[in-house]
């Protein structure tokens, strides 16, 4: 029998039975859906991280405490011996650890941190959706922060922790017509008033921890301190001047900042660093969660092998028939694969199409998604594949039947 006369047969066969059709290809449709879809979150993932880090800049090393020895190598935490003893509590650096720094390098290179509060932020009387945070003017600078108005903060503001802030354009469009009127208006921050200064330019969702961050309230990091009743920081960013002079600055602040906690229980990354070890969880989370999603593939493959053995044992006259008339082994052969290809395609363009529409929905809630031609060609190809695998048993079974015991059969 040619091939496109067992193309012919299998549609009929499959029109003919179109809810046993569905239902047998509901796990493959199920699995090459969630394969796409995870391994797209995946990607976009790994593309909104290697954003991030850009944005920080190659010029760039972020400070992170440790509870172990580390040389102040942020790969020493990657290896396996040294994350299993990391299980203790780090000793945070204190915000006399920043100031100690910028004496020792001055002008040399900018250092700051970043405070997040969790305090309640109102406009007469109304509650406004916001994060605020606490940093200072070298820290906007870091961040590569603008203004659409107003001014950044003054060295006599952070030195007296005044109550000022500066916003972001989100906040200000809730509260004033346009950016100017915003500033010198007054905002309660945790039962305080706090005068806006200047409202910031808008970055959106291009952050870390994917928050918006044109809501964002920024205060200068010693009122934060104020508000929080400690100094302690959980991460020092260092940006220096000459990208070409990184790591002999990196060797500087590892010798400094021994000198002042006494070992290297710190690390200091580069952004390679961080991105490289980023990439490498969000790859084996994504290939963890494909995998998890796979099983509905292979349940819909085992789904596929007993309809299709359910089908032989329906049609055993017209195998025999066709035999008898002078069909080939081959031929019997190729007709039920062919027709469990069928079913495994037909379910992985489906999964293809829900992959592609669900995509669609989930960006506009700002879940990352990232989804190209490879990735559809290996969900089309898993779903080809589960059908063939799945098809050779009943394929082969049909097959061999003797053609005088299949007439026989009732």
């Amino acid at each position: 029998m040619r091939i496109l006369e067992s193309f012919k047969s299998s549609f009929y066969n499959l029109k003919v039975s179109k809810l046993r059709s569905f239902l047998t290809i509901l796990g493959i449709i199920i699995g090459v859906f969630t394969v796409i879809l995870l391994i797209s979150i995946g990607q976009g993932a790994k593309n909104r991280v290697t954003q991030v880090m850009q944005e920080l800049g190659a010029n760039t090393l972020l400070i992170f405490p440790s509870n172990i020895e580390t040389n102040g190598d942020f790969n020493t935490l990657m290896e396996e011996s040294q994350r299993r003893r990391n299980r203790g509590i780090p000793q945070l650096f204190n915000y006399s650890d920043l100031l100690y720094l910028r004496e020792i390098f001055r002008d040399e290179i900018l250092i700051s941190s970043l405070v997040s509060s969790l305090s309640s932020v109102k406009y007469k009387f109304i509650e406004i959706n916001a994060q605020v945070v606490g940093t200072d003017n070298e820290g906007l600078i870091i961040a590569k922060e603008g203004l659409l108005s107003g001014r950044f903060f003054t060295e006599t503001e952070i030195k007296n922790r005044e109550k000022v802030c500066i916003i972001g354009p989100k906040i200000a469009r809730e509260i004033a017509e346009d950016y100017e009127q915003a500033t010198n208006k007054s905002l309660d921050i945790g039962g305080q008033n706090y005068r806006i200064i200047g409202v910031l330019r808008e970055k959106g969702f291009t952050s870390s921890s994917y928050e918006d961050q044109d809501r964002r309230i920024i205060i200068p990091i010693t009122t934060l301190f104020s508000i929080k009743g400690d100094q302690n920081l959980n991460i020092i960013a260092v940006q220096v001047k000459n990208p070409e002079a990184l790591e002999i600055y990196r060797y500087k602040l590892i010798f400094a900042l021994k000198q002042r906690r006494g070992k290297t229980n710190f690390v200091i990354a580069r952004q390679e660093d961080l991105l490289s070890a980023m990439k490498e969880i969000l790859n084996i989370l994504t290939l963890t969660l494909a995998g998890i999603a796979g099983v509905s593939l292979v349940v819909g493959g085992i789904g596929i092998m007993n309809i299709m053995l359910v089908s032989v044992m329906e049609r055993i006259k017209e195998i025999g028939i066709r035999k008898a008339v002078g069909a080939k082994r081959r031929d019997i052969l190729i007709q039920f694969l062919v027709e469990s290809s069928i079913l495994s395609i037909l379910g992985g363009i489906i999964g293809i199409i829900l992959a592609l529409i669900f995509g669609k929905i989930i960006v506009h809630f700002d879940i990352p998604f990232s989804l190209n031609f490879n990735i559809l060609i290996l969900g089309f190809l898993f779903s080809l594949s589960i059908g063939l695998i799945f098809g050779v048993w009943p394929a082969v079974r049909a097959a061999s039947l003797d053609p005088i015991q299949a007439l026989r059969s009732e």
